[in-house]
Parts: C-alpha cells; structure tokens; sequence
C-alpha cells in the first residue's frame, strides 16, 4: 500500500513511548504493541525484508479510516 502521509521522525525524547506495529491486508490488522524505537527498528527490518509495517500511536485506531488508493 502507497501512503501520501509522512510525518518526520519523531524526537529521541519519544523513543520510549508505546505505540502499536500494523500491518494492512485489505483490512488494518494489529501486530503489536512496541516502544517507538523498537518499532522503528521492526519496520526498517520489514522492509528488508519486502515486507510494510505502520506505526500508530495506540489512541489511533486506523481500522476506523478508510483507505483510499492515492492514484485513483
């Protein structure tokens, strides 16, 4: 899935706030609870390994946000 959101790295001060890893399959499925550190590393290493992860703070719910193709 291509998303026209980013949002620039957080600051160090936020590495230790939870957040929670998705991933998306035609639906938002949970993956994980994490710090974001940790999360950050898991999604540099998802996409070693061909492989796209979210992180959202754990107050988002993105099964509550409809999905839309950019190119459309």
């Amino acid at each position: 899935m291509v998303s026209s959101w980013s949002n620039p790295l957080p600051l160090a001060e936020y590495a230790t706030t939870e957040v929670v890893i998705y991933t998306y399959e035609d639906a938002w499925i949970p993956i994980m609870y994490s710090c974001l550190a940790e999360a950050l590393r898991l999604y540099h290493q998802a996409l070693l390994h061909g492989a796209e992860v979210f992180v959202f703070p754990p107050e988002l719910m993105p099964r509550t946000l409809r999905v839309f193709n950019s190119q459309s």
